[in-house]
């Protein structure tokens, strides 16, 4: 796992200090609230198709965003936060959903490059994809997490805080609350039997059936990546949190 950059912390400050306020106006706006995906919060060496991406930009469906090796992009859709390290390139998108239980149509970041820390609301109308995995919240509560893009099936994902969910076809993984797994997505049998470097055999959290065309795989991060974040972590939490609080660790964790 890459050294995180200083930008990442400030992100997710910027994510608390957002997430109360709606992205989009209501009343006779509805019409816009349907094309309008969210905005560019912060942008620093980053393009928005061919343009430059300035702060404040609308962004709509198919809008494509890409940074700079020294570049970096934060935006915002509704609760949801999204901050992009240089070398990443994201595109949105609106897709219907095929859950019963949301009415509401998702839109869903689809990152092909680099590396991406986001925050996501319990209501899930904002996902995360790679590779045709999703990942999404795995409880109903706010989301801390990151991403880093390694090749064209495989990329490295960690729990901050919260759970996620990665579903990936018919599979479906839990990635546990400040734990970091490299993911490899196979589809056939053969692949998913296959062990990667360094790892003697992906994480098997539950049995796969026979027959399954799709998997997910698994595998540990070492525990200097763990102890990373976790640092990295308590650095966040210290950061936000007001020194008049009443009950500490409490006052930094969003609403």
């Amino acid at each position: 796992m890459r050294p995180q950059s200083r930008v990442v912390p400030l992100f997710l400050v910027v994510s608390l200090f957002f997430s109360s306020q709606p992205a989009v106006s209501e009343g006779p706006r509805a019409a816009a609230e349907v094309e309008t995906l969210g905005i560019v919060v912060t942008s620093h060496s980053a393009t928005l198709g061919s343009g430059i991406a300035s702060d404040g930009a609308t962004l709509f469906n198919g809008d494509r965003l890409v940074t700079a090796p020294n570049g970096g992009l934060s935006l915002r859709s509704g609760d949801a936060m999204l901050y992009m390290s240089g070398s990443t390139q994201i595109t949105l998108h609106r897709t219907p959903s095929h859950n019963p239980a949301i009415k509401k149509s998702l839109i869903r970041a689809d990152v092909t490059s680099g590396s991406i820390s986001f925050s996501l609301a319990p209501d899930q109308y904002f996902l995360v994809s790679t590779h045709g995995a999703l990942v999404g919240p795995a409880a109903p509560m706010p989301t801390l997490g990151e991403i880093t893009v390694l090749d064209r099936n495989a990329f490295e994902i960690r729990a901050r805080r919260g759970p996620l969910k990665i579903v990936y076809f018919d599979d479906s993984e839990i990635v546990p609350e400040g734990k970091s797994y490299r993911v490899e997505l196979a589809d056939s049998d053969a692949d998913s039997n296959k062990n990667s470097t360094g790892a003697v055999s992906s994480i098997k959290t539950h049995p796969r059936p026979s027959g399954r065309r799709h998997f997910i795989l698994l595998f540990l991060l070492g525990a200097g990546a763990i102890a990373a974040a976790a640092g990295a972590s308590a650095g966040y939490t210290q950061s936000v949190e007001s020194p008049d609080c009443p009950q500490p660790n409490q006052c930094s964790r969003p609403n």
